[in-house]
């Protein structure tokens, strides 16, 4: 495994600090002087971090004005897999989804996909090292605990890893509003690796070559696009449905 390039993060709101203790990730816990929650207290107790009482100012200028809940959290960093271990992890699911993020900038669009992906149970999420948003706390704070669950691998070249996984039986699967397959008409009975691609730009051009499917999501509205991690969503949904 290899650290991310975050130093210790900051993440604050009951639900992420509780799943952080659950993963041995926090080193140091702020709370208010009041604070109370019968679950935490108890996760307190069997990992013995560092616990600090600090006022609610001081609590609230660490949040920087996020909705902290009376308590805040000081973790490690995170760490990333590398590819051929979730390709090896891969092997021992029936039928593996990989999640590869092309061009994700945002991090609360991380956070939330990461969600999702924890939900639909993704073998794990590929993420480039350049130009791409990494592990740190806001994306912590966005997944809502999921980024302590889902394996993440950093990878150089998004076309030769789609090559390699091919390589490895997976089939590449791709969104793009020009596309003619809607996406519910597959049967996602395979080894998919599915792309997900910036609200702005959408998946890159070569990678919608080097796709077996470039598929769309219908859409009924006004307005023309998706969020990214909606979309990701809606996707896992429909794979995970077979």
């Amino acid at each position: 495994m290899k650290n991310s390039n975050e130093h210790n993060g900051l993440i604050f709101g009951r639900n992420p600090v509780k799943e952080a203790l659950r993963s041995n990730r926090v080193t140091k816990v702020f709370i208010l002087p009041n604070f109370s929650d019968k679950e935490i207290n108890q996760l307190f107790k069997e990992y013995k971090p560092l616990i600090k009482v600090v006022k609610e100012g001081e609590l609230s200028s660490m949040s920087k004005g996020g909705v902290h809940q009376g308590i805040a959290a000081e973790i490690k960093p995170y760490e990333y897999l590398d590819l051929d271990e979730i390709i090896r992890r891969s092997r021992k699911v029936e039928v593996p989804v990989i999640v590869i993020l092309d061009g994700i900038n945002d991090t609360h669009n991380l956070g939330a996909i990461l969600r999702c992906c924890d939900v639909f149970n993704v073998t794990g999420v590929l993420i480039s090292k350049h130009n791409q948003v990494p592990l740190n706390a806001t994306v912590a704070k966005s997944s809502a605990g999921a980024i302590n669950y889902v394996p993440v691998a950093q990878i150089g070249s998004v076309n030769q890893t789609i090559q390699k996984l091919k390589d490895n039986g997976f089939w590449i699967v791709s969104t793009d509003g020009s596309a003619t397959l809607d996406y519910s008409k597959i049967k996602y009975d395979f080894p998919v690796a599915l792309v997900v691609g910036s609200e702005g730009n959408g998946v890159s051009p070569l990678v919608i070559k080097n796709s077996d499917y470039v598929v769309k999501i219908p859409q009924y509205g006004h307005v023309n696009s998706l969020n990214a991690s909606v979309a990701c969503g809606i996707l896992l949904a429909r794979i995970r449905s077979n």
